[in-house]
């Protein structure tokens, strides 16, 4: 038996009131005008359900997709809210410039900052690399005489030689492959900060002769290494003179406060009060564009699902055809009438239905036209109708065989049904072997991506054994 679409309507995951809100929008905005595809829907629904009841079903159908829309819709912008919310107070800083550090061991976290004044000045975006706590720390040890030379030529950065420094140094605390711990110290903090920084307001513009130690540490024991350089003035802008400024507050603040648990941020500059915030990218509405776009995408697959249903009922008529027809023919053969055959082929697939069997289109279409026959239509009218709802030429050439049989009599019917059952094995056969090689031709892929898997399998061992 076929399902009514109107059970569609009942809540699943759609919810009845969207239901009924999505029929409204149908009715009011969408059915008098002429939606793209609308008779390809039209034709798929027809051949799916009953034709009676085509508007019903159409109303029912697309208030559905639009159904869908509408929650895909309602879910984007709920999931956008909720991290748009997310975004605004889920914030690192607490009473308003005390950063809570992470617990020992657990590394460096690293944080985009803004900054702005009591009256809105924006003073700009900072990245601060917010330490671990620390209680105490073991001193390095180890190749120092070759870790000093890799340092000769890590620590310049983008600077071509220690005599022209005019770029940031790059100080770091480690070196790839050995097992330092360096710190650094500066002849001069208001030129170069402990970091390798430059403060380009204080540097002289004849340039300036800097002492610069690195001290390297490890297990205890400990070696120094001394690098001069000459700093020579980089012209910078009021904006790149406020933001090195604050850097400098920043990394003092950081440094005061390795050994306390929070870090408290600079409070004041050049007399105006800073107001810190963590800067975060604001995805809401990449999100929110997203989910329209998913629902966009799920009503017009809708109308692809719809076909798919509507071949699949196509190609299932023509593989239960030739069963029809041989079946016509045994029982014509054995002195039924075709009024009878079609009730007896019909209450057998009910019997099957109950006992658990698949339902199937063909059988489903002859079952209703013994409906009709009951009701009292006449056979001819009940065949034809029949044969257009099968839709196949197939069915068209059988039911007007059997409506000419009725109307003019027609002695040779049986023969030229048991032709018609020759000729619909033949046909049979080539649509199943045109599935076949559609069948072959979607394995191709996994087949292609299974040798593919196959040869590395194979070639990597081979390789790593030269």
């Amino acid at each position: 038996m076929k399902k009514n679409t109107s059970q569609n309507s009942q809540e699943g995951f759609i919810t009845r009131n969207l239901y009924k809100l999505s029929l409204l929008i149908y009715r009011k905005l969408i059915r008098k005008k002429q939606m793209p595809g609308a008779e390809n829907v039209r034709a798929c629904l027809s051949a799916l359900y009953e034709t009676r009841n085509l508007k019903e079903i159409e109303e029912s159908y697309y208030a559905n997709k639009i159904s869908i829309v509408l929650l895909v819709a309602i879910a984007g912008c709920f999931l956008a809210l909720m991290l748009h919310i997310s975004t605004i107070h889920g914030s690192v800083i607490e009473d308003g410039n005390i950063i809570k550090r992470s617990a020992p061991g657990s590394g460096e976290e690293s944080l985009e900052l803004e900054a702005r004044t009591e009256d809105g000045k924006d003073l700009g975006d900072f990245e601060l690399i917010v330490d671990e706590q620390v209680y105490t720390r073991k001193e390095a040890d180890a190749l120092f005489e070759k870790a000093s030379r890799e340092m000769e030529r890590v620590f310049l950065g983008d600077n071509p030689s220690p005599e022209r420094v005019s770029a940031d140094l790059n100080l770091v605390k480690e070196l790839p492959g050995y097992p330092f711990e360096i710190s650094w110290q500066t002849e001069d903090y208001e030129v170069i900060s402990y970091d390798g920084k430059l403060v380009a307001e204080d540097i002289p513009k004849e340039g300036e002769v800097i002492q610069l130690t690195a001290t390297y540490k490890y297990d205890d024991r400990s070696w120094q290494q001394v690098i001069y350089i000459n700093v020579i003035q980089r012209n910078l802008t009021a904006a790149e003179k406020a933001k090195a400024a604050i850097d400098r507050l920043l990394e003092s603040a950081n440094l005061n406060s390795r050994y306390q648990e929070n870090l408290k941020l600079p409070g004041t500059y050049e007399g105006s009060r800073i107001i810190w915030s963590e800067k975060k990218e604001d995805n809401s509405l990449l999100l929110l564009l997203l989910m329209w776009i998913a629902g966009a995408a799920c009503f017009a697959l809708k109308d692809k699902e719809l076909k798919e249903k509507a071949s699949q009922r196509r190609q299932q008529l023509l593989l239960d055809y030739p069963q029809l027809v041989s079946q016509l023919v045994l029982y014509l053969g054995a002195g039924m009438t075709v009024r009878n055959i079609f009730f007896k082929l019909a209450d057998d697939y009910v019997k099957k239905r109950e006992e658990g069997g698949k339902p199937r289109h063909m059988y489903e279409e002859l079952l209703r036209t013994t409906r009709q026959l009951q009701a009292g239509q006449s056979e001819v009218k009940a065949y034809e109708a029949f044969g257009l709802r099968c839709q196949g030429q197939e069915y068209t050439r059988l039911c007007t065989l059997l409506s000419q049989n009725l109307r003019k009599g027609n002695g040779e019917i049986l023969k030229l049904l048991q032709e018609e059952s020759g000729k619909a094995f033949n046909d049979r056969m080539d649509t199943v072997r045109k599935l076949g090689e559609e069948a072959g031709t979607k394995l191709l892929l996994p087949m292609i991506l299974m040798l593919l898997i196959v040869m590395v399998v194979i070639m990597i061992p081979a390789y790593l054994t030269f």
